[in-house]
């Protein structure tokens, strides 16, 4: 890296809720790791799988992990001793770039705004790091991660406070 980023994550302030990113991370999937850990020094994805595996003590519990992007939190579930993890996302080259890192049991297409074709009750516990914001998840996405997730499994959210508290998460939570 030049120590100039790409701009790419200064474009996702462009997006509001009802625009779709996917394209976007697309186009962005080779660099996105580089821009995000060496220019930004994002750690999003190791509070995430560190807080998950906290409360998360089986480490042969079934695992998604919403929005995966290019595998970053699934790497931190690996180094936890998590081996049953699947990843969802929207963009296909983000998946692609998951898929390389051979951490993943399944991936999967999707766009969490909507049903998946993921089952009810598919998983033990599910993690998202950074994936709530306009343009991307809108609260209204809880309610599907809440399908894929059995009764009493565990789901980890790590999001940007201001969309947390500009589209009242909490007020969506509490209903």
């Amino acid at each position: 890296m030049t120590g100039k980023p790409s701009g790419m994550l200064s474009k996702l302030a462009d997006f509001g809720h009802g625009d779709t990113t996917s394209a976007h991370y697309d186009a962005w999937a080779e660099q996105y790791d580089a821009d995000l850990l060496g220019e930004f020094g994002y750690s999003g994805h190791v509070i995430a799988a560190a807080a998950l595996a906290e409360v998360c003590q089986d480490r042969r519990a079934a695992l998604i992990d919403v929005g995966c992007g290019t595998g970053l939190v699934g790497v931190e579930l690996a180094k936890h001793g998590f081996q049953t993890i699947d990843g969802i996302d929207i963009a296909p080259e983000m998946l692609a770039k998951s898929r390389e890192r051979g951490i993943y049991r399944g991936l999967f297409e999707g766009d969490l705004n909507a049903t998946t074709s993921i089952a009810d009750a598919a998983y033990d516990a599910a993690v998202c790091a950074g994936s709530f914001a306009p343009g991307h998840l809108a609260p209204l996405a809880l309610r599907e991660i809440i399908r894929m997730v059995r009764p009493g499994g565990v789901i980890v959210v790590f999001m940007n406070g201001a969309p947390f508290v500009a589209d009242d998460y909490a007020g969506f939570i509490t209903r």
